[in-house]
């Protein structure tokens, strides 16, 4: 897979057109075990506003890449080119298509992929690819952490405004979504008593029913004001990772209160607090080693002055620099 290369422009004025990649040096995952591997999918047409395209490099502008290069062994491979088309669910599908075998391989070499956003739809590719690395690795699945303002468990069927933002939970946790259940396979497939919510807050009729026929958990922004974020995580990574047993994370922006953090695609109030977000993220990186992270749904065609994508490193650095300070590196220490 040929990757365009990382812009070095900062601001919305000259964002790249992603259109015709340019190749960077062959990607072979092996020569890579132990380091952060970063790859930008900007992909903005799962959800309503197609200004997440430009999160990845929003994420970049806001200094991410520095400041985790200076906390672990970490590569920028770029974006993923983008895909030639017109049909809006063919072209997602491509893109996941396209993802799936990068953190794949890439937790399969030992390395922890951090996949920057575009709309939540990319998880469907991010964290199926690195459900089934792990498993091929490990001959189990790892849990999942979804830290989000929404649930993501709609369906085709479901859906009430047709985005397939809202669609990856659902295909990665076994429900039927058109496309993306192909491009997720059985070894992408996690495993419903293992995954848990924090921060969820807008929860339509079809994913209600789903949350309760399943009985997945799920701690709400409302839960983390009352219960406070020790007591939350604490339970929630009992449920992902009861005894401490890598994980994936997929981060929403959304999460955090839009009064902090406008820049995002489809805001709802009530959110977290910037440190709180910070804090729950934090708790997730000191608890066990993830296997695959991602940071989506950074729109900066509605953020105020970067701060949006300031917020969104800040949390990222929190989780990896826990991670480090408490020894679960991106290599599988864990195993010995």
């Amino acid at each position: 897979m040929d990757f365009c290369p990382v812009s070095n422009t900062v601001g919305l004025v000259g964002f790249p057109a992603f259109g015709d990649p340019v190749a960077m040096d062959a990607y072979d995952p092996s020569e890579h075990a132990g380091e952060i591997i970063v790859v930008g999918v900007p992909c903005g047409l799962g959800g309503g506003h197609q200004g997440t395209a430009h999160g990845p490099n929003a994420a970049r502008a806001a200094g991410l890449f520095e400041k985790i290069a200076a906390l672990a062994s970490t590569r920028d491979l770029g974006d993923l080119p983008l895909p030639e088309g017109s049909d809006r669910n063919e072209l997602i599908n491509t893109w996941l298509e396209r993802l799936r075998p990068v953190t794949r391989e890439a937790v399969l070499a030992g390395a922890m992929p951090l996949v920057l956003g575009g709309d939540h739809s990319i998880a469907a590719g991010s964290m199926s690819g690195a459900c089934a690395g792990w498993q091929a690795r490990e001959q189990v699945s790892p849990g999942l952490l979804w830290i989000d303002a929404h649930v993501d468990l709609n369906t085709h069927l479901t859906t009430p405004s047709g985005n397939p933002h809202g669609m990856p939970a659902a295909a990665l946790l076994g429900w039927e979504v058109d496309g993306f259940s192909r491009v997720v396979g059985n070894d992408g497939l996690f495993d419903r008593s293992r995954m848990a919510y924090v921060g969820a807050r807008d929860i339509d009729t079809g994913e209600q029913r789903h949350l309760e026929e399943s009985g997945i958990a799920l701690w709400s922004s409302n839960d983390v004001r009352e219960q406070g974020v020790e007591s939350v995580m604490a339970q929630a990574l009992a449920t992902v990772s009861p005894n401490r047993e890598p994980f994936c994370l997929s981060f929403d922006i959304d999460v955090v209160d839009p009064g902090f953090a406008p820049g995002v695609d489809t805001a709802v109030p009530d959110g977290l607090s910037p440190a709180e977000a910070m804090e729950c993220m934090a708790r997730a990186g000191d608890h066990a080693r993830i296997v695959s992270l991602d940071l989506v749904e950074l729109n900066p065609e509605n953020d105020v002055d970067g701060q949006t994508a300031r917020i969104a490193v800040d949390c990222i650095n929190a989780t990896i620099a826990a991670m480090l300070q408490t020894g679960r590196g991106t290599e599988h220490t864990d195993r010995d």
